[in-house]
């Protein structure tokens, strides 16, 4: 029955033009049972769930057919290699997102090995707090402050940061963007929206079940990462680290908008398209000694 629950939802995903429905259908079918994709081939024909699980995988599988993104029918989404918890009204993390973490990550290592003290970083536009989490889960001496303006993604935000123990070292706060903030920071990393309003209504479906505020740019997706731009000298120590996250036409404005920086540097996908800057505040730093 498992296996043939996997073939009914897997051939209804790929009428529905999804290219991976055989691995969704076992997915979806795997978490509803407790069991690994492996495992439902293992057992026999004959071992059924039961009918409510049964149905309740159907169920979901029509949700996916019709525009529901996968994993928020999974619960979680996967994100540098760690499991964060997901739901309607909550940015859904991205592979394009790890590898500005793993630039932040690598100049923050420097900075941190330079000035031998632990670091204060700042994830701006929090959400799952899969950024927040990962920055801290990498660099055991730090602290980090997550800022977001949604109480729902928020609420999910301190469940993943629970789920990961981290608790003592990651702090949520509600506002909107650099608004609630004093102080200043050894790195800021964001990943805001920034794609054009007048393009966000012809992304693909289930990217559109996300929430708009966190895709809607404005008129040319800028407004917000440019407000970050200018808030950046302010939030900022001298040396500090900025990662932002934006589309491919948007790096050149960003990185000519940089005037408060020493070095700026495009950040690029894994097909070599620039999908970010990185910005290292001018001034003299603290060195270790």
């Amino acid at each position: 029955m498992s296996r043939r629950l996997v073939r009914e939802g897997a051939r209804r995903l790929q009428a529905a033009g999804l290219a991976h429905g055989r691995y969704e259908a076992e997915w979806l079918l795997g978490r509803l049972t407790g069991t690994s994709p492996l495992e439902l081939y293992l057992r026999g024909e004959g071992e059924e769930p039961p009918a409510p699980i049964a149905e309740r995988f159907l169920s979901q599988i029509d949700a996916r057919a019709a525009g529901t993104p996968f994993q928020y029918l999974l619960g979680e989404a996967e994100f540098c290699g760690q499991p964060f918890a997901v739901r309607p009204g909550v940015f859904i993390p991205r592979p394009e997102t790890e590898a500005v973490v793993e630039a932040a990550l690598r100049a923050l290592r420097e900075r941190q090995r330079r000035a031998g003290a632990s670091l204060r970083l700042l994830d701006l536009g929090t959400g799952s707090g899969c950024i927040a989490v990962t920055l801290a889960r990498a660099l055991p001496a730090c602290v980090v402050v997550g800022v977001e303006l949604s109480w729902e993604a928020l609420c999910v935000a301190r469940q993943n940061v629970l789920r990961h123990g981290l608790a003592s070292r990651v702090q949520l706060v509600q506002g909107r963007w650099t608004q609630p903030l004093r102080g200043a920071f050894d790195g800021v990393v964001a990943n805001p929206p920034y794609i054009p309003s007048a393009q966000v209504d012809h992304l693909p479906l289930d990217v559109r079940q996300e929430p708009r505020a966190s895709l809607d740019g404005g008129g040319d997706g800028m407004r917000d990462l440019s407000e970050l731009m200018r808030q950046a000298p302010r939030l900022l120590a001298p040396g500090g680290v900025l990662a932002l996250e934006c589309g491919e036409e948007q790096t050149a404005p960003l990185a000519a908008a940089a005037g408060w920086a020493r070095d700026v540097s495009p950040l690029r996908d894994l097909a070599q398209r620039p999908r970010g800057i990185l910005a290292i505040k001018a001034g003299k730093e603290p060195v270790l000694g």
